[in-house]
């Protein structure tokens, strides 16, 4: 007896565990992604072949004439990738880490070239010079940027003097300067050979954001957390236009190829301005948050964006028109992850997205269910033909052959939030834990009560029936685990 209850605590502590944001995210080793993670940047590769999607779990590649099309994954980082940047002749790819490495790959193989380390906190910022001889990173450790050369590995110098976090990097067109914004809300210019600081540009008065060069390297532009873009004239680096967008903070920049416009990120918008003239050609909603990260793509015709929604968007630069989107694949944080008991099927819900994703674990296949919010609590029914998905005001029993509602049960509201959710064996009833502790098992047909169960005093992490359906197990954040017998 006392070797079975183990193993059952050992189960329902692992079905909590995998309910507290699981996710399988690797490609190597035969194992199944089953989500993208959130966006954190993207950059298009000049060639024009491929986007680079910095993400909460790795690095994706996707095809950049079709971004609809199964991105590949590269996979090595142990934490959040805050930024990418593609080699000039876009064989290689450098990516920034919060596990304060810095990474570089070959595009083609995905092989990892090189690891850049030594520092005691994250790199946030990373590009190449434009030769590509050299790899710049941003690093929150002494606020400093650090130089390698990108064939050896060698470390090339140390660039020290911001005195809050460096977000942005950018090479001047000869490859001899960077220009670095800072949260201490300055833009610094560098001396790449001598590794010494030429001066400091203060004129932005608000948390820099962003700062790009031109193509031509004659402007540079400064993004501020006030809603100001700088356009500075690299000849004297004064200040040849200030581009005014409200009080929204510029959360991107980027030019067009030709130079000609600019696009800037804001909450939800893409504005585009005119470079020559400084007027604002249009703006139009982009996400449904916060634009994280543009780009054009290497043509000029179309507007790459990466949003806090987890969306990537593709706009005709022209008319503004979206062409693509993959907003369904990405999630920000895996909020609750159940998988079917004959192991075909997973389904997982993420932190603000309203799309539940079942996955046919074989493949790796996803399928999107709109749940209309996020589901709070996940289950499959004995023989995973239905899915449970609960939100705030229901629970809703989707079929997983078509995906389509099947029922929808309104479980009281009085004991908070849906926490935890289970079948019985034969699917006749569900068992439904609530942030304030309680578990109430209703009658799937009619929806109508059929036990009550008090006792937890804070929210319910997991429950489960037993083979018979005679008892129910329980775990709770108030650190006990409960069986309750069901047998009348």
């Amino acid at each position: 007896m006392k070797v079975s209850f183990l193993r059952l605590f050992i189960a329902i502590v692992g079905i909590a565990l995998l309910s507290n944001g699981l996710s399988i995210a690797s490609a190597q080793g035969g194992e199944t992604i089953i989500g993208r993670g959130g966006i954190r940047h993207l950059a298009a590769s000049p060639d024009g072949k491929y986007i680079a999607v910095a993400s909460t779990i790795g690095i994706w590649l996707y095809d950049a004439a079709d971004v609809t099309k199964q991105p590949r994954f590269l996979s090595g980082h142990r934490q959040e990738v805050q930024q990418v940047a593609f080699s000039p002749d876009s064989t290689k790819l450098a990516s920034a880490s919060s596990d304060r490495t810095v990474g570089l790959w070959n595009v083609e193989t995905g092989e990892r070239l090189q690891t850049f380390e030594g520092v005691r906190s994250d790199f946030d910022a990373v590009t190449f010079s434009p030769d590509g001889a050299l790899i710049a990173a941003a690093t929150s450790d002494q606020n400093t940027i650090r130089l390698w050369e990108t064939n050896s590995g060698r470390p090339a110098g140390v660039l020290q003097g911001h005195r809050g976090q460096v977000v942005s990097l950018a090479f001047s067109a000869d490859g001899k300067q960077i220009a670095s914004g800072s949260s201490d809300q300055s833009v610094r210019l560098w001396d790449v050979s001598k590794g010494a600081e030429l001066r400091a540009l203060e004129e932005v008065k608000a948390r820099v954001t962003v700062v790009a060069y031109s193509p031509d390297g004659s402007l540079l532009a400064v993004g501020g957390a006030n809603g100001n873009i700088l356009l500075y004239s690299v000849d004297n680096y004064r200040v040849a236009q200030t581009l005014e967008m409200g009080r929204s903070s510029i959360s991107s920049l980027a030019f067009s190829p030709d130079g000609k416009t600019l696009a800037a990120g804001t909450s939800t918008k893409i504005f585009l301005w005119d470079v020559a003239s400084g007027r604002n050609l249009t703006s139009f909603e982009a996400h449904r948050s916060t634009v994280i990260s543009l780009t054009y793509s290497a043509d000029g015709a179309r507007i790459i964006s990466g949003g806090a929604d987890n969306a990537l968007r593709v706009f005709d630069a022209n008319t503004s028109r979206e062409l693509a989107q993959t907003r369904a694949d990405h999630a920000r944080e895996l909020l609750n992850t159940t998988f079917s008991r004959d192991g075909r099927l997973a389904a997982y819900a993420s932190l603000g997205d309203p799309f539940v994703r079942l996955v046919t674990l074989a493949d790796g296949s996803t399928q999107l269910i709109d749940n209309a919010n996020t589901a709070t609590a996940l289950a499959f029914n004995g023989d995973a033909s239905l899915l449970a998905a609960a939100s705030a005001a229901n629970v809703i029993l989707y079929s997983t052959a078509n995906l389509r509602p099947e029922a929808t049960l309104r479980p009281s509201a009085q004991f908070g939030a849906i926490s935890a959710l289970a079948f019985s064996s034969d699917s006749s009833q569900l068992a439904v834990g609530y942030s304030q502790g309680a578990i109430l098992v209703y009658k799937v047909a009619d929806g109508r009560v059929v036990t009550e169960l008090i006792g937890h005093t804070q929210a319910v992490r997991s429950v489960a029936f037993s083979a018979d359906d005679k008892a129910l197990y329980s775990t709770s954040a108030d650190g006990t685990l409960r069986i309750w017998s069901l047998d009348k």
